[in-house]
């Protein structure tokens, strides 16, 4: 088999993403295989631990960030580090694929730090291979079909992201991403930048950043802010707490620009270290 050559390709992303699947006999599974992607594409791969073993020529290249996924082009190489989940280890090598496959995104070595793969980077080449990573993540328009014949819940998020082994996170992202119907997510962090959710702690929990889907962000606002009541979060954040185990609140809800608040149904849910909640507007006859 000729090696892929991205370059050689005048491509849209998303028919780039649905090329690759398709050669790497990946288009029918329901989770992507990583491993067979960077197979097909002939890149070898290794996990390690940055924090002790990345060398600081290597870990110079990062900014501020945690150092959290790399590709060399030169040895055709892409390295996680070995400390991440599953779901953000697969993440981050489908982002290392965004950087190869993408035009002009060639390059000697790319290091990519936690910052670098959030959703609120900045950087344009970084945003790109997110983009790219949760495009083959969630196998284009298949996760779309399947997020708009689901209910915008956390039971749904829970069922999605167990199919298509994702994080809750990136999977709620999504799945209000390509709704149409009028919804938010919201993600909420603890002020104190802890990493583990201590529902104990006096401390604020506060909105991180939000989510809306198309209709929503027409109709009503695309942010939000504030923080969580303590006695909410109370019932929220237990340990052990399943994500379909939410709680089911009616909220009066403003935008951050300000304007009219709206009384909203709002769904929340946790994953040990950040606090969602799923925003639907309430029917016309209940606004009272």
């Amino acid at each position: 088999m000729t090696t892929f050559q991205s370059s050689y390709l005048e491509l849209e992303p998303r028919e780039l993403v649905r090329f690759v699947l398709r050669e790497a006999g990946q288009i029918d599974n329901d989770a992507v295989n990583p491993a067979e992607l960077l197979d097909y594409l002939k890149l070898a791969y290794i996990s390690f631990d940055f924090a002790r073993e990345l060398p600081p020529e290597i870990r110079q290249r990062v900014s501020s960030g945690q150092p959290r996924a790399l590709i060399s082009f030169g040895d055709r190489l892409v390295a996680t580090d070995s400390s991440l989940s599953e779901p953000k280890s697969r993440f981050s090598v489908l982002h290392e694929i965004g950087h190869y496959l993408l035009p002009h995104h060639q390059h000697t070595l790319y290091v990519c730090d936690d910052l670098g793969m959030s959703a609120w980077t900045r950087l344009a080449f970084e945003q790109e291979a997110n983009a790219f990573a949760a495009e083959l993540l969630f196998q284009g328009e298949r996760f779309s079909l399947e997020a708009n014949s689901h209910p915008v819940t956390a039971a749904a998020v829970k069922q999605l992201a167990e199919k298509y082994k994702a994080s809750f996170e990136a999977t709620a992202r999504r799945l209000v991403e390509k709704n149409f119907r009028p919804c938010m997510l919201v993600v909420f962090k603890q002020d104190s930048g802890r990493q583990v959710v201590d529902p104990n702690a006096a401390q604020s929990w506060t909105v991180k950043y939000c989510v809306s889907s198309p209709s929503f962000k027409l109709r009503f606002f695309d942010r939000v802010s504030g923080s969580i009541p303590a006695p909410l979060l109370a019932r929220v954040a237990v340990p052990g707490r399943d994500i379909a185990d939410s709680v089911v609140e009616k909220v009066q809800v403003g935008a951050a620009t300000g304007g009219e608040a709206r009384r909203v149904n709002a769904e929340f849910f946790w994953n040990t270290y950040n606090v969602f909640a799923l925003l639907t507007p309430e029917a016309p006859d209940a606004q009272g």
